[in-house]
Protein backbone atom coordinates (compact mmCIF):
# COMPACT_ATOMS: atom_id res chain seq x y z
CA UNK A 1 0.00 0.00 0.00
CA UNK A 2 1.30 3.45 -0.94
CA UNK A 3 0.86 6.36 1.47
CA UNK A 4 0.38 10.13 1.37
CA UNK A 5 0.81 12.21 4.52
CA UNK A 6 -1.91 14.85 4.87
CA UNK A 7 -1.97 17.85 7.18
CA UNK A 8 -5.76 18.00 7.54
CA UNK A 9 -6.95 21.21 9.16
CA UNK A 10 -10.46 20.73 7.82
CA UNK A 11 -13.36 18.47 8.81
CA UNK A 12 -13.88 15.17 7.00
CA UNK A 13 -17.16 16.48 5.60
CA UNK A 14 -15.20 19.11 3.65
CA UNK A 15 -12.15 17.02 2.71
CA UNK A 16 -13.03 13.28 2.63
CA UNK A 17 -9.52 12.20 1.67
CA UNK A 18 -10.27 8.50 2.10
CA UNK A 19 -13.21 8.72 -0.31
CA UNK A 20 -11.19 10.69 -2.85
CA UNK A 21 -8.38 8.12 -2.74
CA UNK A 22 -10.61 5.04 -2.72
CA UNK A 23 -9.45 2.53 -5.32
CA UNK A 24 -6.20 4.41 -6.01
CA UNK A 25 -3.98 2.12 -3.95
CA UNK A 26 -2.95 5.14 -1.83
CA UNK A 27 -3.81 5.35 1.87
CA UNK A 28 -3.92 8.70 3.70
CA UNK A 29 -1.97 9.28 6.91
CA UNK A 30 -3.88 12.09 8.66
CA UNK A 31 -2.59 14.73 11.08
CA UNK A 32 -5.42 16.92 12.28
CA UNK A 33 -6.91 18.91 15.14
CA UNK A 34 -8.61 17.37 18.17
CA UNK A 35 -11.82 18.95 16.89
CA UNK A 36 -11.77 17.16 13.54
CA UNK A 37 -10.12 13.87 14.43
CA UNK A 38 -13.30 11.95 15.23
CA UNK A 39 -14.75 12.71 11.81
CA UNK A 40 -11.80 10.94 10.17
CA UNK A 41 -11.68 8.10 12.70
CA UNK A 42 -15.37 7.43 12.16
CA UNK A 43 -14.52 6.37 8.60
CA UNK A 44 -12.33 3.57 9.92
CA UNK A 45 -9.11 5.25 8.83
CA UNK A 46 -6.18 3.49 10.53
CA UNK A 47 -3.79 6.45 10.66
CA UNK A 48 -5.38 9.50 12.30
CA UNK A 49 -3.30 11.58 14.72
CA UNK A 50 -4.86 14.48 16.63
CA UNK A 51 -3.26 17.51 18.29
CA UNK A 52 -4.46 20.34 20.47
CA UNK A 53 -3.24 23.87 19.67
CA UNK A 54 -2.61 22.48 16.19
CA UNK A 55 -1.19 25.59 14.51
CA UNK A 56 1.55 26.16 17.10
CA UNK A 57 2.12 22.61 18.37
CA UNK A 58 5.52 21.46 17.09
CA UNK A 59 4.72 17.86 17.98
CA UNK A 60 2.79 18.00 14.69
CA UNK A 61 6.11 18.29 12.85
CA UNK A 62 7.82 15.65 15.01
CA UNK A 63 4.99 13.18 14.45
CA UNK A 64 4.82 13.97 10.74
CA UNK A 65 8.51 13.16 10.30
CA UNK A 66 8.17 9.87 12.18
CA UNK A 67 5.06 8.82 10.26
CA UNK A 68 6.52 9.83 6.92
CA UNK A 69 9.53 7.63 7.53
CA UNK A 70 7.52 4.74 8.98
CA UNK A 71 5.07 4.65 6.07
CA UNK A 72 7.57 5.70 3.41
CA UNK A 73 5.15 8.32 2.17
CA UNK A 74 5.43 9.32 -1.47
CA UNK A 75 3.78 12.71 -1.15
CA UNK A 76 2.82 15.36 1.42
CA UNK A 77 -0.42 17.33 1.07
CA UNK A 78 -1.44 20.49 2.95
CA UNK A 79 -4.31 22.79 1.96
CA UNK A 80 -4.38 25.18 4.96
CA UNK A 81 -2.28 28.32 5.24
CA UNK A 82 -0.98 27.20 8.64
CA UNK A 83 0.36 23.98 7.09
CA UNK A 84 1.95 25.24 3.87
CA UNK A 85 5.36 25.96 5.41
CA UNK A 86 5.54 22.89 7.70
CA UNK A 87 4.68 20.64 4.74
CA UNK A 88 7.35 22.27 2.56
CA UNK A 89 9.95 21.88 5.30
CA UNK A 90 9.08 18.19 5.64
CA UNK A 91 9.55 17.70 1.91
CA UNK A 92 12.96 19.34 2.23
CA UNK A 93 14.00 17.00 5.05
CA UNK A 94 12.88 13.87 3.19
CA UNK A 95 13.62 15.08 -0.35
CA UNK A 96 10.04 14.50 -1.44
CA UNK A 97 8.42 16.02 -4.53
CA UNK A 98 6.24 19.10 -4.19
CA UNK A 99 6.58 22.65 -2.92
CA UNK A 100 9.81 23.34 -1.03
CA UNK A 101 10.52 25.93 1.67
CA UNK A 102 11.76 28.72 -0.60
CA UNK A 103 8.60 28.50 -2.70
CA UNK A 104 6.35 28.29 0.37
CA UNK A 105 7.91 31.45 1.82
CA UNK A 106 7.40 33.29 -1.48
CA UNK A 107 3.69 32.48 -1.31
CA UNK A 108 3.31 33.03 2.44
CA UNK A 109 5.56 35.94 3.47
CA UNK A 110 4.06 39.08 1.91
CA UNK A 111 7.39 40.92 1.80
CA UNK A 112 9.32 38.03 0.25
CA UNK A 113 6.41 37.70 -2.19
CA UNK A 114 6.56 41.35 -3.26
CA UNK A 115 10.35 41.25 -3.47
CA UNK A 116 9.99 38.49 -6.07
CA UNK A 117 7.41 40.50 -8.01
CA UNK A 118 9.11 43.91 -7.84
CA UNK A 119 9.96 45.17 -11.31
CA UNK A 120 7.60 42.72 -12.98
CA UNK A 121 4.57 43.19 -15.18
CA UNK A 122 2.07 43.68 -12.33
CA UNK A 123 2.04 46.89 -10.31
CA UNK A 124 2.66 46.67 -6.56
CA UNK A 125 1.73 49.10 -3.79
CA UNK A 126 4.69 50.78 -2.13
CA UNK A 127 5.71 48.52 0.76
CA UNK A 128 8.30 47.95 3.45
CA UNK A 129 9.07 45.40 6.15
CA UNK A 130 8.53 46.91 9.60
CA UNK A 131 11.62 46.26 11.70
CA UNK A 132 10.76 48.95 14.26
CA UNK A 133 8.24 51.70 14.89
CA UNK A 134 10.66 54.09 13.19
CA UNK A 135 10.16 52.23 9.90
CA UNK A 136 6.41 52.90 10.02
CA UNK A 137 6.96 56.56 10.89
CA UNK A 138 9.48 57.03 8.07
CA UNK A 139 7.15 55.29 5.58
CA UNK A 140 4.28 57.62 6.48
CA UNK A 141 6.54 60.65 6.26
CA UNK A 142 7.64 59.56 2.79
CA UNK A 143 4.33 58.33 1.33
CA UNK A 144 1.61 59.89 3.50
CA UNK A 145 -1.72 58.46 4.64
CA UNK A 146 -3.61 56.21 4.31
CA UNK A 147 -1.45 53.14 4.81
CA UNK A 148 -2.09 49.53 5.67
CA UNK A 149 -0.15 47.65 8.34
CA UNK A 150 -0.59 43.90 8.36
CA UNK A 151 1.24 40.72 9.40
CA UNK A 152 3.55 39.29 6.76
CA UNK A 153 2.26 35.73 7.07
CA UNK A 154 -1.38 35.69 8.16
CA UNK A 155 -4.47 35.07 6.05
CA UNK A 156 -8.07 36.27 5.92
CA UNK A 157 -7.13 39.88 6.75
CA UNK A 158 -6.20 38.82 10.29
CA UNK A 159 -4.33 41.65 11.97
CA UNK A 160 -4.73 44.06 9.03
CA UNK A 161 -5.15 47.72 9.97
CA UNK A 162 -6.03 50.63 7.70
CA UNK A 163 -4.31 53.72 9.12
CA UNK A 164 -5.84 56.97 7.87
CA UNK A 165 -4.29 59.58 10.17
CA UNK A 166 -1.88 60.12 13.04
CA UNK A 167 -4.45 59.28 15.71
CA UNK A 168 -5.04 55.85 14.12
CA UNK A 169 -1.29 55.33 13.80
CA UNK A 170 -0.85 56.16 17.49
CA UNK A 171 -3.62 53.72 18.37
CA UNK A 172 -1.88 50.98 16.38
CA UNK A 173 1.58 51.74 17.79
CA UNK A 174 0.22 51.55 21.32
CA UNK A 175 -0.88 47.95 20.68
CA UNK A 176 1.00 46.64 17.64
CA UNK A 177 0.80 43.16 16.13
CA UNK A 178 3.25 41.00 18.08
CA UNK A 179 4.64 39.20 15.06
CA UNK A 180 6.45 40.51 11.99
CA UNK A 181 4.50 43.07 9.99
CA UNK A 182 4.75 45.12 6.82
CA UNK A 183 3.46 48.55 5.88
CA UNK A 184 2.16 49.47 2.44
CA UNK A 185 0.29 52.24 0.69
CA UNK A 186 -3.49 51.94 0.76
CA UNK A 187 -4.98 51.09 -2.63
CA UNK A 188 -8.41 52.43 -3.57
CA UNK A 189 -10.77 50.35 -5.65
CA UNK A 190 -12.69 47.07 -5.64
CA UNK A 191 -10.81 43.89 -4.83
CA UNK A 192 -11.02 40.70 -6.84
CA UNK A 193 -9.85 37.18 -6.08
CA UNK A 194 -8.59 34.79 -8.70
CA UNK A 195 -8.60 31.08 -7.90
CA UNK A 196 -7.24 28.15 -9.78
CA UNK A 197 -5.06 25.09 -10.07
CA UNK A 198 -1.65 24.36 -11.55
CA UNK A 199 -0.99 20.77 -12.66
CA UNK A 200 2.34 19.66 -14.11
CA UNK A 201 3.48 23.30 -14.47
CA UNK A 202 0.38 24.27 -16.50
CA UNK A 203 -2.68 26.20 -15.33
CA UNK A 204 -5.49 23.65 -15.44
CA UNK A 205 -8.16 26.04 -14.11
CA UNK A 206 -8.35 29.78 -13.42
CA UNK A 207 -11.26 32.12 -12.77
CA UNK A 208 -11.65 35.64 -11.33
CA UNK A 209 -14.29 36.68 -8.79
CA UNK A 210 -15.38 40.06 -7.44
CA UNK A 211 -15.82 40.54 -3.71
CA UNK A 212 -19.21 41.73 -2.51
CA UNK A 213 -18.44 43.99 0.45
CA UNK A 214 -14.72 43.95 1.23
CA UNK A 215 -12.43 41.60 3.12
CA UNK A 216 -12.73 43.65 6.32
CA UNK A 217 -16.54 43.71 6.34
CA UNK A 218 -16.57 40.99 9.02
CA UNK A 219 -15.29 43.57 11.52
CA UNK A 220 -18.58 45.43 11.13
CA UNK A 221 -20.58 42.19 11.48
CA UNK A 222 -21.32 42.35 7.76
CA UNK A 223 -21.00 39.45 5.38
CA UNK A 224 -18.14 38.81 2.96
CA UNK A 225 -19.15 37.30 -0.37
CA UNK A 226 -17.91 36.93 -3.92
CA UNK A 227 -19.29 36.40 -7.41
CA UNK A 228 -17.62 34.88 -10.50
CA UNK A 229 -16.93 37.27 -13.35
CA UNK A 230 -18.26 36.12 -16.70
CA UNK A 231 -16.05 35.84 -19.75
CA UNK A 232 -16.60 39.00 -21.71
CA UNK A 233 -16.52 41.17 -18.59
CA UNK A 234 -13.95 43.88 -19.36
CA UNK A 235 -11.91 43.02 -16.27
CA UNK A 236 -11.92 39.22 -16.75
CA UNK A 237 -8.99 38.90 -19.15
CA UNK A 238 -6.92 41.55 -17.36
CA UNK A 239 -7.20 39.78 -14.02
CA UNK A 240 -6.38 36.39 -15.54
CA UNK A 241 -3.38 37.84 -17.39
CA UNK A 242 -2.08 39.56 -14.25
CA UNK A 243 -2.39 36.38 -12.20
CA UNK A 244 -0.57 34.38 -14.87
CA UNK A 245 2.23 36.96 -14.80
CA UNK A 246 2.45 36.67 -11.00
CA UNK A 247 2.63 32.87 -11.15
CA UNK A 248 5.30 33.05 -13.85
CA UNK A 249 7.50 35.33 -11.75
CA UNK A 250 7.15 33.45 -8.44
CA UNK A 251 8.75 30.04 -7.73
CA UNK A 252 5.41 28.35 -8.36
CA UNK A 253 5.24 24.61 -7.56
CA UNK A 254 4.55 22.16 -10.38
CA UNK A 255 1.26 21.23 -8.68
CA UNK A 256 -0.64 23.72 -6.53
CA UNK A 257 -3.91 25.47 -5.98
CA UNK A 258 -3.69 29.25 -5.80
CA UNK A 259 -5.73 32.10 -4.39
CA UNK A 260 -4.72 35.59 -5.57
CA UNK A 261 -6.12 39.01 -4.71
CA UNK A 262 -5.85 42.08 -6.95
CA UNK A 263 -7.36 45.56 -7.03
CA UNK A 264 -8.58 47.59 -9.96
CA UNK A 265 -8.15 51.25 -9.05
CA UNK A 266 -10.50 54.13 -9.93
CA UNK A 267 -7.99 55.15 -12.64
CA UNK A 268 -8.12 51.59 -14.05
CA UNK A 269 -4.80 50.15 -12.88
CA UNK A 270 -4.48 46.49 -11.84
CA UNK A 271 -2.55 46.39 -8.55
CA UNK A 272 -1.33 43.28 -6.76
CA UNK A 273 -2.40 42.55 -3.18
CA UNK A 274 -1.22 38.98 -2.43
CA UNK A 275 -1.30 35.34 -3.50
CA UNK A 276 -1.32 32.03 -1.62
CA UNK A 277 -0.38 28.53 -2.77
CA UNK A 278 -3.58 26.96 -1.47
CA UNK A 279 -7.30 27.00 -2.07
CA UNK A 280 -9.27 30.06 -0.97
CA UNK A 281 -10.96 30.16 2.41
CA UNK A 282 -14.58 30.51 3.35
CA UNK A 283 -16.99 29.19 0.71
CA UNK A 284 -14.69 29.76 -2.28
CA UNK A 285 -13.88 26.10 -2.96
CA UNK A 286 -17.51 25.07 -2.54
CA UNK A 287 -18.59 27.82 -4.94
CA UNK A 288 -16.03 26.76 -7.55
CA UNK A 289 -17.24 23.17 -7.23
CA UNK A 290 -20.90 24.10 -7.74
CA UNK A 291 -20.41 26.73 -10.43
CA UNK A 292 -17.70 25.04 -12.49
CA UNK A 293 -17.69 21.38 -11.44
CA UNK A 294 -14.06 21.71 -10.31
CA UNK A 295 -13.24 20.28 -6.86
CA UNK A 296 -10.00 22.17 -6.37
CA UNK A 297 -8.88 20.30 -3.26
CA UNK A 298 -9.54 16.85 -4.72
CA UNK A 299 -7.85 17.60 -8.04
CA UNK A 300 -4.89 19.19 -6.26
CA UNK A 301 -4.52 16.08 -4.09
CA UNK A 302 -4.62 13.90 -7.20
CA UNK A 303 -1.90 16.01 -8.82
CA UNK A 304 0.33 15.71 -5.74
CA UNK A 305 -0.18 11.94 -5.73
CA UNK A 306 0.44 11.55 -9.46
CA UNK A 307 -3.16 10.58 -10.19
CA UNK A 308 -5.03 11.76 -13.33
CA UNK A 309 -7.47 14.65 -13.13
CA UNK A 310 -11.21 13.91 -13.17
CA UNK A 311 -12.41 17.42 -14.11
CA UNK A 312 -14.54 17.34 -17.30
CA UNK A 313 -15.68 21.02 -17.52
CA UNK A 314 -19.49 20.79 -17.18
CA UNK A 315 -21.70 23.76 -18.05
CA UNK A 316 -21.25 26.84 -15.86
CA UNK A 317 -23.93 27.56 -13.24
CA UNK A 318 -24.09 31.09 -11.75
CA UNK A 319 -23.41 31.02 -7.99
CA UNK A 320 -21.66 32.95 -5.25
CA UNK A 321 -20.13 32.21 -1.90
CA UNK A 322 -21.58 33.94 1.17
CA UNK A 323 -19.71 34.08 4.51
CA UNK A 324 -21.59 35.45 7.52
CA UNK A 325 -19.49 36.24 10.61
CA UNK A 326 -20.64 35.74 14.18
CA UNK A 327 -22.03 38.63 16.18
CA UNK A 328 -21.22 39.45 19.81
CA UNK A 329 -22.75 37.49 22.65
CA UNK A 330 -24.19 34.06 23.34
CA UNK A 331 -25.63 32.27 20.34
CA UNK A 332 -29.13 31.09 21.30
CA UNK A 333 -30.49 29.88 17.96
CA UNK A 334 -28.78 29.03 14.67
CA UNK A 335 -31.06 28.34 11.68
CA UNK A 336 -30.24 24.92 10.27
CA UNK A 337 -32.59 23.81 7.53
CA UNK A 338 -35.37 25.80 5.94
CA UNK A 339 -32.95 27.96 3.94
CA UNK A 340 -34.27 29.91 0.94
CA UNK A 341 -34.57 27.83 -2.23
CA UNK A 342 -31.54 29.52 -3.82
CA UNK A 343 -29.15 27.96 -1.28
CA UNK A 344 -27.24 25.02 -2.76
CA UNK A 345 -24.89 24.28 0.15
CA UNK A 346 -24.76 25.38 3.78
CA UNK A 347 -21.98 25.06 6.36
CA UNK A 348 -22.18 26.00 10.03
CA UNK A 349 -19.24 26.70 12.33
CA UNK A 350 -20.99 27.20 15.64
CA UNK A 351 -23.67 25.86 17.95
CA UNK A 352 -26.19 27.32 20.40
CA UNK A 353 -24.63 28.12 23.74
CA UNK A 354 -21.31 29.26 22.32
CA UNK A 355 -19.99 32.75 23.05
CA UNK A 356 -18.63 34.83 20.18
CA UNK A 357 -16.83 38.14 20.01
CA UNK A 358 -17.56 39.09 16.43
CA UNK A 359 -15.66 38.14 13.29
CA UNK A 360 -12.00 37.16 13.39
CA UNK A 361 -11.01 36.56 9.75
CA UNK A 362 -12.71 37.06 6.41
CA UNK A 363 -12.68 33.33 5.65
CA UNK A 364 -13.91 32.20 9.06
CA UNK A 365 -17.68 32.28 9.28
CA UNK A 366 -20.53 31.33 11.56
CA UNK A 367 -22.61 30.41 8.52
CA UNK A 368 -21.46 29.85 4.95
CA UNK A 369 -23.66 29.37 1.90
CA UNK A 370 -23.34 28.65 -1.79
CA UNK A 371 -26.11 30.74 -3.34
CA UNK A 372 -27.37 30.19 -6.89
CA UNK A 373 -29.41 32.18 -9.40
CA UNK A 374 -30.19 32.46 -13.10
CA UNK A 375 -27.61 35.23 -13.54
CA UNK A 376 -24.84 36.89 -11.54
CA UNK A 377 -27.19 39.80 -10.86
CA UNK A 378 -29.81 37.45 -9.42
CA UNK A 379 -27.13 35.68 -7.36
CA UNK A 380 -26.12 39.02 -5.83
CA UNK A 381 -29.74 39.77 -4.92
CA UNK A 382 -30.18 36.28 -3.52
CA UNK A 383 -27.09 36.59 -1.34
CA UNK A 384 -28.45 39.77 0.20
CA UNK A 385 -31.77 38.01 0.76
CA UNK A 386 -30.10 34.99 2.41
CA UNK A 387 -28.03 37.27 4.67
CA UNK A 388 -31.20 39.09 5.73
CA UNK A 389 -33.01 35.78 6.33
CA UNK A 390 -30.12 34.52 8.46
CA UNK A 391 -30.05 37.71 10.56
CA UNK A 392 -33.79 37.46 11.19
CA UNK A 393 -33.64 33.77 12.14
CA UNK A 394 -30.53 33.87 14.36
CA UNK A 395 -30.96 34.75 18.02
CA UNK A 396 -28.34 36.21 20.37
CA UNK A 397 -28.26 37.37 23.96
CA UNK A 398 -25.64 39.40 25.82
CA UNK A 399 -22.94 37.69 27.83
CA UNK A 400 -24.42 38.27 31.28
CA UNK A 401 -22.71 35.81 33.60
CA UNK A 402 -19.33 34.19 34.16
CA UNK A 403 -20.94 30.92 33.15
CA UNK A 404 -21.45 32.28 29.66
CA UNK A 405 -17.81 33.12 29.05
CA UNK A 406 -15.41 30.74 27.43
Amino acid sequence: MRHVLIFAKTPHSKTPYDQWLEGSGIEPVILTTEEYAEGYRAQGLPHVHAFDDYDANQLVEKTALRLARTHQVEAVFARAEADVLRAAQLRDVLDLPGQRTASALAFRDKVVMKDHLAGGAVELPRYRLIDSAYTALEFVEEHGYPVVIKPVSESGSLGANIIRDEAELDAYLSRPWRGTSQIESFVEGPMYHIDGLVVADEIAFIHPFQYVNDCLAFRDNDYVASLPLVQGDPTYDRLVAATRAVLDRLPTPANTAFHAELWITPDDRVVFCEIASRTGGGMISATVKYAFGMDLDKEWLYAECGLPMTFDRPAYRPAGGLNIPPSYGVLEHLPVGGEPDCVREAAMAGAPGQVFNGGVKSGLFLAGYVVAGESEEEVARNMEMVATWFAEQTKWRPVATEGDAR
